[in-house]
């Protein structure tokens, strides 16, 4: 017989377990459904994991609720309270503080696994989820009033709704004929976790040069040495150039790259290189179906906010489901699922074309537009009122509206 739920959320990523643990602090019966076995191998530092993501004040409230934020170990914690950004074509730069914006801190570094793993030992705890891992959705059908599914261990499930949180390349999406509107950026990130010389100062670094777009992230220190984690986006045969480097050669490149602000000591991760694309689904909510997070959009890294994006739908999408079943509506009807649409579409498409309109910008290398943007960053710089707006977005506290 099947076995019954109020959903079934496929994917648990970050966004995905988020959903499931504030889902169940409402008293919803969770089904969670993943090919992975859920069993996070993590790094020892200095050796940390190349995919970090930078939360915000509003993701890092999302988490402490869920229960996930506390058992993350501090000494795998970084927080950042300045961020430098600078024009490596010229003298244009904006430097953004917290204590001058009257927030505690801009945000936090954490590794994804390190995030993944607190939060898969926290929905171990919960009653109200059940983990069906190292499995995955065979078949299923959807309804205004409810939805079927089969996994491939021969498990059968019925719930009221489906939520899509199975990544960039969603299965979910695809089968279920969401349109999206899409493009390559014409990048690819480079991402590891470096050595540098010296303190980073609690404070995030980007350039925008010559050399592409690099971030410098910080990470905890060890025993007085000192990392950073890179995402360093580049056209795609410069990263197959700066891929085949040996690691010497890459420091010494990336040292440039940086404007020489850190001396570049080692390589503590292994290189990845990964293409960069925007994609935005037309429509996020069908009978029975909703998508969230990457299974919903995808932005360039430049700005650090793709996980936020996806918490920031989590958030949305808990709100409408938990009046829902206060009112003792169906979760999977159209007009419930088509609030959580309204509540996340404008704001995310508002964040992409952002992204897409600054990475325009600063990857052109025309000598009008580097006078242009430098004459802009400097007058950016000098404006306290618009630096706080922009941290208060970034830190999830105000919307483009």
């Amino acid at each position: 017989m099947a076995k019954q739920y109020d959903l079934i959320i496929v994917g648990a990523g970050m966004v995905g377990s988020l959903a499931a643990l504030l889902l169940a602090d409402s008293s919803l019966r969770i089904a969670l459904v993943d090919k992975h076995s859920g069993d996070y191998v993590l790094s020892t530092p200095p050796s940390y994991d190349a995919r970090v993501s930078a939360i915000s004040c509003q993701s890092k409230a999302l988490l402490e609720s869920a229960g996930a934020w506390q058992k993350i170990p501090k000494e795998r914690l970084a927080v950042y309270n300045n961020m430098v950004v600078w024009d490596g074509l010229g003298e244009g730069y904006i430097d953004f503080n917290a204590r001058k914006t009257n927030l505690p801190e801009l945000g936090h570094l954490v590794e994804n696994a390190v995030l993944c793993d607190s939060l898969m030992a926290e929905m171990r705890l919960s009653s109200n989820i059940d983990l069906y891992l190292a499995d995955e959705l065979e078949t299923h059908e959807l309804s205004e009033s409810g939805v079927k599914a089969t996994l491939l261990s021969g498990q059968q499930l019925e719930a009221q709704a489906i939520i899509a949180a199975d990544g960039a390349l969603s299965k979910l999406r695809t089968h279920n004929a969401f349109d999206t509107i899409e493009w390559d950026y014409g990048h690819h990130a480079i991402v590891s976790t470096i050595e540098v010389d010296k303190e980073h100062e609690n404070t995030a670094w980007q350039s925008f040069g010559e050399e592409g777009v690099l971030a410098f992230l910080p990470l905890p220190s060890v025993d007085d040495r000192h990392f950073v984690s890179i995402v360093w986006s580049v056209p795609p045969k410069d990263a197959e150039q700066l891929m085949m480097l040996d690691d010497q050669a890459f420091c010494e490149r990336l040292g440039y790259a940086i404007s020489h602000r850190f001396t570049v000591l080692d390589i503590a991760t292994k290189r990845q290189s990964i293409p960069l694309r925007q994609r935005h689904a037309k429509q996020y909510v069908k009978a029975g179906i909703a998508l969230i997070g990457d299974a919903a959009h995808t932005i360039h890294p430049l700005a650090g906010q793709g996980a936020n994006l996806g918490f920031g739908d989590v958030k949305a999408l808990v709100d409408v489901l938990a009046k829902a079943h206060r009112r003792g509506e169906t979760l999977g009807a159209s007009k419930v699922l088509r609030r959580y649409q309204r509540a996340r579409m404008l704001d995310n498409i508002a964040m992409a074309a952002g992204m897409e309109g600054f990475k325009r910008l600063f990857g052109s290398q025309q000598p009008l537009l580097v006078q242009l943007r430098n004459s802009g960053m400097a007058h950016f710089h000098q404006s306290t009122q618009l630096k706080e707006k922009l941290v208060a977005r970034a830190a999830g506290l105000s919307s483009f509206s």
